[in-house]
């Protein structure tokens, strides 16, 4: 390519205020003074524009997608609908769930982190929507999902496969890890819980069910649900 030189020396003169450039192509050798404001404008549109971050196809209701450093932070919500959960060794059948929102964190060699959810109003998801409290075992006070150690995760090469995640989550076996009574209307025992809620629509668990929250939707993207009792309404 005939506009490019083997090597460019720059030389700057303080005193006189002056740059001296030096360009040379094989044996030849051209010189040209130029002036500081010449040098700086040269730099400037040498500069190239950062790299834009791509996301890829993102999974079917994602609500927010946050990079930083190696990791990829993906919020989804889930509407209402139903789903086969396990309660230590019975098998509940085309079982009831409200409207939920899931957080997760992922590294570049597919396995997620950082697994929240939070029981979200049955509408179209905004930064206001309000949230519920948790009904069931698992899901701390912040938030965070208990996995258990025995229970292993897909890998996720394609940020758009992570769809899938919520309802892997929701079939995890239950047991009674954090589950609190008082964390349901009735304030039900566990099993009775699940008992009551087997035959009923998902729109049960707002009239009956699930106890508000004072937080939003942007409060659990952004990691600010740290005690649920915290934010309950008063009764």
């Amino acid at each position: 390519m005939a506009n490019l030189y083997d090597e460019i020396t720059v030389r700057i003169r303080p005193v006189d205020g002056t740059v001296i450039v030096e360009e040379h192509r094989g044996r030849a050798v051209s010189v040209k003074n130029i002036s500081y404001n010449d040098l700086i404008n040269c730099c400037v549109k040498g500069i190239k524009e950062s790299t834009a971050v791509r996301s890829g196809y993102l999974p079917e209701n994602c609500i927010s997608y946050d990079v930083s450093n190696s990791h990829k932070t993906v919020a989804l919500w889930i509407p209402p609908g139903y789903i086969d959960i396990t309660y230590h060794k019975t098998v509940y059948e085309h079982f009831p769930f409200p409207a939920m929102a899931f957080s997760f964190s992922l590294d570049p060699t597919g396995r997620t982190s950082d697994h929240r959810m939070a029981v979200i109003a049955d509408e179209k998801p905004t930064p206001k929507t309000p949230l519920f409290v948790y009904p069931f075992s698992n899901v701390n006070n912040d938030s965070r999902v208990c996995v258990g150690a025995a229970n292993s995760l897909p890998t996720y090469k394609e940020i758009r496969t992570l769809g899938t995640l919520p309802y892997h989550l929701l079939r995890l076996p239950n047991n009674d890890h954090m589950f609190y009574e008082n964390d349901n209307k009735p304030n039900l025992p566990y099993r009775d819980l699940l008992e009551l809620l087997g035959d009923k629509d998902p729109s049960y668990y707002y009239s009956d069910i699930l106890i508000p929250m004072n937080a939003s939707l942007q409060d659990f993207i952004d990691g600010r649900i740290m005690n649920k009792g915290a934010y309950q309404n008063a009764a």
